[in-house]
This record gives structure tokens, sequence and C-alpha cells, in this order.
């Protein structure tokens, strides 16, 4: 079934502190962790996407951070991360996956050690915070949504921005850095990640008590010489697909183990346990289930079939877009069988059959050397 948008009532879901300095009435919004977010204002993607590549963006995303305290953090954060937590030092963030005990995915997002007391982590969409607490036992520690609320500015100039509002020195907060600081004299964390494959940051602040509205503006002003811009989720999905950035819920799920999404560098085998360690050490790996795909004659879908070159059905695609960069559709893909060496495709959509070439993610910049400087 195809992606369809359909008006409902916002009343069960929460509406961001920046709602109000984009909203209109053709504002079409996503829901994610029960949070309303701009999935298109009605900009024109693709300028914004060049915007994004050349100058920088700022964007509302609905990610949800949860304060992890008590004095037995670090052995809770062990036992349900597949990361060694130790190695994690202060002012330090890491990109961190939970596993179920069968060793699939339960949720990932970016843990960050902002200072001795506490960690921060910012999840994915889904029900995360329960299954966490569920796994407390005995342990001296408080798991708990404090009502953050994110923003990201994204782009080549974005860290130019970030001098103008914060005294962090550039030449130390250096990619996957994090810290707290005071912007309009309330406390916010900053890490220096995104969802864009750009150079870029992530503000979160310490719970809702601040102007959203007020925060929006002075930041505008403040990258105004940067020539800071407010965007959607639009042209940031076509960037964040030519870096291979998964989104969980939508490109994996709990079906997926590490080694089916390459991401077995991730899992730290030398600590002494943490739950799905006994699963995904019986793991042999295998072919990557996720993968990317180009096709010149067409923007591929959401769900959009892909086949093999005698037709059989080998997947779909969980995400698409044109790419101005690569100047051709680029998506995501499900796999259904293992591909083996095979790179070209076929793929099935509402206006016929485009060929397709398969490659490995991401399409471009692999080494990550954009985002990192």
């Amino acid at each position: 079934m195809k992606n369809s948008n359909l008006v409902i009532s916002d009343r069960r879901f929460l509406r961001s502190p920046f709602f109000d300095c984009y909203h209109h009435e053709n504002v079409l919004y996503g829901v994610y962790n029960n949070r309303l977010y701009p999935l298109s204002c009605g900009y024109d993607d693709q300028e914004h996407y060049k915007h994004l590549r050349k100058y920088c963006c700022l964007y509302d995303v609905p990610e949800t951070p949860l304060r992890i305290t008590g004095k037995d953090k670090k052995k809770f954060l062990e036992k349900i991360f597949t990361r060694n937590i130790d190695k994690i030092k202060i002012g330090r963030a890491v990109y961190a996956f939970a596993c179920n005990h069968d060793g699939g995915i339960l949720m990932d997002g970016v843990l960050m050690h902002p200072n001795e007391d506490e960690f921060i982590y910012v999840q994915a969409n889904g029900d995360f915070i329960n299954w966490a607490s569920a796994n407390i036992g005995n342990l001296n520690v408080k798991i708990e949504d404090f009502n953050s609320w994110v923003l990201q500015i994204q782009g080549p100039t974005s860290l130019n921005v970030l001098s103008k509002i914060t005294d962090i020195n550039l030449e130390e907060f250096t990619y996957y850095s994090c810290s707290k600081v005071k912007i309009l004299n309330k406390d916010f964390y900053i890490s220096r990640s995104g969802w864009t494959g750009e150079k870029g940051f992530e503000l979160y602040s310490d719970g809702d008590n601040f102007l959203g509205e007020d925060l929006w503006n002075y930041l505008l002003e403040a990258g105004k010489e940067e020539k800071l811009i407010a965007s959607d989720i639009a042209s940031m999905h076509i960037r964040r697909i030519e870096a291979g950035i998964l989104d969980y819920g939508t490109d994996f799920d709990q079906r997926f183990n590490p080694f089916d999404l390459g991401l077995q560098k991730f899992i730290d085998f030398d600590k002494s346990d943490f739950i799905g360690k006994e699963a995904l050490a019986k793991k042999h790996e295998s072919s990557i289930k996720i993968r990317g795909i180009k096709c010149s004659s067409e923007k591929p879908i959401v769900e959009d079939e892909l086949q093999s070159l005698d037709g059989k059905v080998i997947g779909s695609v969980t995400a698409g877009a044109w790419s101005p960069f690569l100047e051709t559709g680029i998506a995501i893909v499900q796999l259904s069988c293992d591909l083996g060496n095979v790179s070209e495709g076929k793929l099935k959509t509402s206006t016929g059959i485009h060929d397709v070439k398969i490659c490995n993610l991401p399409f471009h910049d692999k080494e990550k050397n954009i985002p990192s400087g």
C-alpha cells in the first residue's frame, strides 16, 4: 500500500514549542513519538536541498531525548546497549542501539555523556522507555522523558552559527562531541551530529521552560550571515538517503539484527554482557539486507517493487528521492533474498518498469569526511 495523507485530529499529539513559527493550513505533518513534525511546509525541496548543501538549514525534528541518572547508570546502559559505555568519555556522544533477546535491533539513537551526573539518549520512534524501565531490575537508576525538544542546524556554514550562539571552541568540538550550554539564559544540550550527512549540530532543550518562538527567531537572526533558513524534512530526507542514514521503523525494525545492516562494528563483544549478546554471538555474518538503488529514469517512492532481471521480486523501496547531486533517482531498499554479486535489477513503479543499479550505502562520502570536517 502506497503512502497516503489523511486529515485527522491532532488532539492526542504534541505540538513542539516551534509549531507557530512555520504552521499554516497547508503544512503536511507526520507523527513521531506522539509528536507532530513538519514533513512539508510547501518549500521547493530541491532548492532547499541545494541550500542545505551550500549553506545551512534549521529543522524542527521529533527525536525524543531521555535522561539516565543514578549511581548504577553505567551498569544499566551496559546492560541495554551493545556499546562499551566505559569508553564514552565526558563530552562525547556515540551512535548506539539496543537489541532484544533474539538480537533484533529494538531502538537506535545518539547516546551522549555531557557530564559526570547524566547520560542523554536521543531515541528514534517507538516505545523504548517502557522496555528500558522494565530492565532496570534492582539497579539504582532512573530513566525519564524530561520533555526536551530538538532542533537541528545542518549544512557547511552551520558551525559558524554554533560559534555565534555559544562559547564552544570549534577546534575542540569535533564530530560527535557534546556539551551543555546556555542560550538565552536557558540550559541546552548540543551534539555535533545530525540526520543529513552534512556538517551540523543538534540542539536539545533541558525541559520545556523556554519560549520556542524566541529561540527560533534568535537562531535565524544569529545565522543571517551564514544564510541560515528554516526548512522542513523534505530537504533533509533527500540528503539522508544520499548519506545512507537509516530511519528506524521506516528502513528497518526488530526483524533485522546488526549484521543484516552492516552495523556489527557497533557491537562490543568484549564487554561482559548485554541483552541480545548470546543471540548475536551465534549469528553468522551474511549479506546486507538493506541496500541502495539508482534509477536514472524515475524517482523511486515507498513500496516500489525491486525485481531481478528475470522479473522475480527481490525487495521493495523504503525511502526514495531524486538526488540533484547524483542527478538520478535514489532509494533505500529492503531485500527479501541474498543478491550475492548482483548489481542490476528492475524497479516496478506506477509508470512502468525501470532499469536500476543496485549498490551499497551510502551513495557517496563513505568515510563521512563531510560531517566530520
